[in-house]
């Protein structure tokens, strides 16, 4: 790294830089690809950085505490930002995300107290906790509609943020997402339409996510064959959402249920989920559920009751020889 006056050009040879405290403009070398973590942590006078188009990855921590960065262009080519990269920047009022961004660490725009709007990539799929914690100007987001989980506190104590539009693919969510956002008075969601919420009780989106169908369990751990993950008080499942998603075989998660053989103190959670796919046949066996559930080398006689009990109309199916097996 070079000294010009104010300026500075970074060449990523040293892992972490002892901070400079009359730096002002840092130009990154054009031959590099990435911005080591911690790089320019603590740099409270850096106002500029321009980076070359051949950056792809800004590590962990790279921008931390740049009290003075007002802006900065990002490349077009870039993938991902490390966690913590932008936290308290307090004087970054905009920044613009590249298309190209698929990964957003946790915390990165945290602190950011002068950023009132913001655009995130429509290939971000997770936003992650604190994401934007004490944004206290951010005003409005664009969620992408591929998000399918907002982490913990990720809007907390966002006080100006006065309205949110969840996108419609989201499965899990945390009660602590918006907690602090005291002007926060609506939210929406193709889940639950548009929502009042009440301001006079902490457990005012609590009741929101339980009234739409949300529930504090995984729905995945039910149909995994992996062990099953550790409860996370703060994470809210959409499980209606889920049970109506089919699986990479092309199976409603009742079906995949049916087939291992789940019990019923299980499987009507999903079935109450989804109740419609009961009519529905098998793709992969061409069996009614009931029979699904009845043929597995682990089947519940309970969950084969309970399903020929709700769905007779695939009784009937069977009988009527529309069901070859």
């Amino acid at each position: 790294m070079e000294k010009q006056s104010n300026e500075y050009v970074y060449r990523g040879k040293d892992t972490r830089i002892r901070r400079r405290g009359n730096v002002t403009v840092v130009k990154v070398d054009p031959t590099m690809t990435s911005i080591k973590a911690g790089a320019f942590c603590d740099w409270r006078s850096l106002q500029t950085i321009i980076l070359p188009d051949t950056i792809t990855t800004i590590g962990n921590d790279v921008f931390m505490n740049c009290s003075s960065l007002t802006s900065i262009t990002l490349p077009t080519g870039i993938t991902t930002i490390g966690s913590y990269a932008f936290m308290e920047c307090s004087s970054l009022a905009s920044i613009t995300l590249p298309s190209s961004i698929t990964t957003l660490g946790d915390r990165v725009f945290s602190g950011c107290s002068s950023l009132a709007s913001i655009t995130l990539p429509s290939g971000i799929t997770t936003i992650g906790d604190d994401l934007f914690r004490r944004c206290s100007s951010l005003e409005s987001i664009t969620l992408p509609s591929g998000i399918t989980t907002i982490g913990y506190a990720a809007f907390m104590d966002c006080t100006s943020l006065t309205s949110v539009h969840l996108p419609e693919n989201l499965l899990s969510i945390s009660l602590n997402a918006f907690k602090g956002c005291v002007k926060l008075s609506a939210i929406e969601a193709s889940s639950f339409s548009t929502t009042t919420l009440n301001s006079n009780t902490s457990d005012g989106f609590k009741d929101v996510l339980i009234n739409a169908g949300f529930l504090t369990s995984n729905p995945d751990d039910i149909v995994s064959d992996h062990q099953q993950s550790s409860k996370n008080y703060y994470l809210y499942y959409d499980w209606k959402r889920w049970a109506r998603m089919r699986g990479d075989d092309g199976r409603f998660p009742l079906f995949t249920a049916a087939v291992k053989g789940v019990q019923w103190s299980k499987m009507k959670r999903i079935f109450t989920s989804n109740m419609p796919v009961v009519n529905e046949i098998d793709v992969v066996t061409g069996l009614p559920l009931f029979l699904l559930a009845a043929t597995g080398p682990t089947c519940d006689i309970e969950s084969v009751y309970n399903l020929i009990k709700e769905c007779p109309s695939a009784v009937n199916i069977m009988i009527q020889g529309h069901v070859n097996y």
